[in-house]
């Protein structure tokens, strides 16, 4: 009988053993997803548990010490900001609802004309 107890034991031990590595390699899988969907989601247009509000930060220059220019998107306009530690004011809105691509091809058009002429 103690080999039949011994056997039982060693089943159990492999089958837990067995359960773990499951487990762990369901972790890793899980994790690997949600580091690839946060790392390439935005890319993709699948932004990760954020509310699309329209207001994206573009960018900022330093001028000075806790002074700063801050480019803000809200929607299709582009605000320039002024930032202080006291105050925030607007120093001026860009429209931005045209398509910079188009928009590039064309000024280059215009700025090459082909030539008609041999």
């Amino acid at each position: 009988m103690p080999d039949a107890a011994a056997q039982s034991a060693y089943g159990l031990s492999s089958v837990a053993a067995q359960m773990a590595l499951a487990l762990l390699l369901l972790l890793g899988v899980i994790l690997a997803a949600f580091y690839v969907l946060r790392r390439f989601g935005p890319r993709l247009g699948l932004p990760l548990a954020r509310k699309n509000t329209g207001l994206t930060f573009e960018g900022q220059l330093a001028l000075g010490p806790k002074r700063s220019v801050v480019l803000v998107r809200f929607l299709n306009k582009v605000m320039v900001l002024g930032v202080t530690e006291q105050s925030i004011n607007l120093l001026t809105e860009i429209d931005d609802n045209h398509d910079r691509e188009t928009d590039f091809a064309a000024v280059l058009e215009k700025a090459d004309p082909p030539d008609s002429s041999p």
